[in-house]
């Protein structure tokens, strides 16, 4: 987390002064500029913005900052396609702009990426591969595809990193952490976006998509655990020429999963490709807990003989056996029609508190899905009904985990692309089985036997150590040294109030001794005077009057 860390800190901020006065200047061009001035930044900005900044004037909010992303570059094309998969927080129109945000780089040259593989490689580019393509398949804001081929004769792709990207990277999460702190503590609408948290997730998953070895396992673990399924292609990955910067990987060549034109033309049964994408998705997602983060057309191809092939495993989301079984539960609820349950689902799994207002939550959440109700399981979208409660949730003070948007993000796609291929597509009704299995699952003698071996575990560890514990606290309770404390903000609001009036009573007592002693020292009129009594008198009539003075002021505040 040291970049996390790092950007946390003001001192950070200051020593990439630049890069931050490019940030505000961009921001601010683009009519932000009160915003920044806002955030007590203003002094960074530079002295001419107007001109610019109305001629972004015929462009709407979303647009103006969909613009300002591409300008500043990578960090922030990537900080839109992140936000673009959480529509629990960031409104609809900004999520139509930010998934169209494309990273817009010039190529690598060829010498330097030679150099990288080189490098990385600690061997000739001609020892690793047969062939090295020099112009490149694809280029991104991290990094660029290019086509090669092994000495053994299989076709690869491989995936170079750009050189100072992850320094560019660096600077920009701390500048970010930094500015959502600011937004923050003086731009109060924020604090329902959470800046803060954005930044944290954000930070998550780009350090995931910088080492490439987190990516080639990533596949590796998903290709073992849909080994059951065949007709799935997941690409090899060739250990030996793939480090943190450099990933080789066995090419796949097929059509994309919405191009049904072409899909048709090769005599592909787009059925049978909708039912196998269907049970890779529900096995990954509910029964394996490791899913593909970022399912969309580009990603997807169909190979002859009715196979699937799977590509960029960059974004991997993953769920533990117990939200595996909330997700179960949850479409259980939704086949069921049954949306007070799925309110329930929401706010265990957003560790909601005992002030929600889980009445006026569950009200609204019925409200707003009614018109979904008694539909056909053909025409029920699923991920949008679950990222409409998740809206309503967020509303509640209910935060759900960002995996989860994953989730639900992967099963609105999977439906939009399914229903492309099959317009009779149903997603529901394709694991309604699995599902109905997985419930039974979570009952079975198995299971139970499983969780109960879990809590034997953690009640014979506190039994190990109870004995020792009761012994201490006994000893301890014998000794003469034995006390027993209690603390209360009411004990501690009545000792103050006791110190107060000690202090008080202590001062009333010296005041009347000063009054006495002036009323003594009248009665002897030897000695110097002033204002025709004895000196001594006045001075302890004086002081007696000033602490009387102080007295009464202190009692009035």
């Amino acid at each position: 987390m040291k970049w996390l860390q790092a950007g946390r800190q003001i001192g950070q901020a200051v020593k990439n002064v630049q890069r931050l006065r490019q940030i505000l200047g961009v921001f601010s061009r683009y009519g932000f500029a009160d915003i920044v001035n806002r955030m007590s930044l203003g002094k960074y900005l530079p002295s001419k913005l107007a001109s610019f900044a109305e001629s972004q004037a015929e462009f709407n909010t979303p647009e103006r900052v969909r613009r300002a992303f591409e300008e500043l570059g990578p960090t922030f094309v990537k900080l839109g396609q992140l936000l673009s998969t959480r529509p629990d927080i960031v409104p609809e129109p900004f999520i139509e702009e930010f998934t169209k945000l494309q990273d817009n780089v010039q190529p690598l040259v060829f010498s330097v990426v030679k150099e990288t593989v080189e490098r990385e490689l600690k061997r000739k580019l001609e020892d690793s591969y047969a062939f090295f393509d020099p112009t490149p398949l694809a280029a991104a804001s991290i990094g660029q595809v290019h086509e090669a081929r092994l000495h053994t004769g299989e076709k690869v792709v491989v995936k170079v990193q750009r050189p100072e990207i992850e320094k560019i990277i660096e600077t920009d999460i701390s500048l970010l952490a930094f500015l959502a702190g600011l937004l923050e503590k003086y731009i109060p609408e924020s604090r329902i976006f959470s800046p803060r948290i954005i930044v944290d997730e954000f930070f998550r998953t780009l350090s995931y998509e910088l080492d490439f070895q987190v990516e080639a396992n990533n596949m590796t673990k998903m290709a073992s655990n849909l080994a059951s399924l065949p007709e799935i292609v997941i690409p090899k990955v060739y250990i030996h020429l793939s480090t943190e910067k450099i990933l080789t990987l066995e090419k796949i060549e097929g059509i994309r999963v919405n191009d049904v034109k072409a899909i048709d033309a090769a005599g592909i049964d787009r059925k049978q490709i909708v039912a196998l994408g269907t049970r890779a998705f529900f096995k990954a997602v509910m029964i394996d807990g490791i899913f593909h983060g970022d399912l969309h057309g580009g990603n997807l191809f169909v190979l002859p003989g009715n196979r699937l092939g799977i590509i960029d495993f960059g974004i991997v989301g993953r769920l533990s056996e117990k939200s595996r079984d909330q997700l179960v539960n949850m479409v259980m609820a939704l086949l069921n029609e049954d949306y007070e349950n799925l309110c329930y689902q929401y706010a265990e799994l957003g560790s909601a508190g005992p002030s929600i207002d889980f009445d006026g939550f569950q009200r609204e959440v019925r409200n707003t899905l009614a018109p979904y109700m008694g539909l056909s399981l053909d025409k029920l979208n699923a991920g949008k009904i679950l990222i409409e409660a998740t809206k309503i949730a967020t509303r509640y003070n209910i935060k759900i985990p960002g995996d989860w948007m994953l989730v639900f993000k992967a099963i609105l796609t999977m439906e939009g692309m399914g229903r492309i291929l099959d317009p009779s597509f149903d997603l529901l009704g394709s694991g309604k089985d699995l599902v109905k299995d997985l419930i039974k699952n979570q009952y079975s003698i198995q299971r139970l036997t499983k969780d109960f071996l879990w809590v034997a575990k953690d009640v014979a560890a506190l039994l190990q150590v109870l004995p020792r514990q009761i012994r201490w606290m006994f000893k301890k309770f014998a000794s003469n040294d034995f006390a027993l404390e209690f603390r209360s903000p009411d004990l501690e609001n009545l000792r103050a109030q006791l110190d107060t009036n000690a202090r008080r009573m202590s001062t009333s007592v010296l005041i009347a001794g000063l009054f006495i002693a002036s009323s003594i020292a009248l009665q002897h009129t030897a000695g110097p005077q002033a204002f025709g009594y004895p000196l001594v008198a006045v001075i302890f009539f004086g002081a007696g009057s000033f602490f009387l003075l102080r007295l009464f002021m202190r009692s009035f505040k």
